[in-house]
């Protein structure tokens, strides 16, 4: 058996294409950017949105790292918006993990953190 020190997540930040766009847009307005067409990011479809958004992703995640608790010894998963952390933290204790960390990040106004468990005592 192979044990990973860590299984970490960044996930799609977006619900769909629409709310992608729609984020854009905003970001673009707020940085007074001259070329409103103009993407703050990149990728295919399957990094950039997910149904349900990354509450879901990652809450999804909780569940699956049930199969592999033996084989991991640290989940962790980027939540950049904080709104999300409470039903992301409740669905990760459901999981009965040993413990749960949430970490926080900053890096000038960029505010995130990443939420961290793991089952090995």
């Amino acid at each position: 058996m192979i044990i990973l020190t860590w299984w970490s997540a960044t996930p799609p930040f977006f619900k769909n294409r629409t709310d992608a766009e729609k984020q854009n847009l905003r970001k673009v307005r707020n940085l007074q950017l001259e070329d409103r067409e103009r993407l703050n990011f990149g990728g295919l479809a399957n990094e950039l949105w997910y149904k349900g958004g990354e509450e879901a992703f990652v809450k999804k995640m909780a569940v699956e790292s049930l199969q592999f608790k033996d084989q991991v010894h640290w989940f962790t998963s980027l939540v950049s918006q904080k709104e999300n952390l409470k039903n992301i933290k409740r669905a990760i204790n459901k999981t009965l993990p040993a413990d749960v960390q949430v970490i926080a990040m900053e890096q000038g106004n960029k505010k995130s953190r990443f939420v961290a468990w793991t089952f090995n005592k």
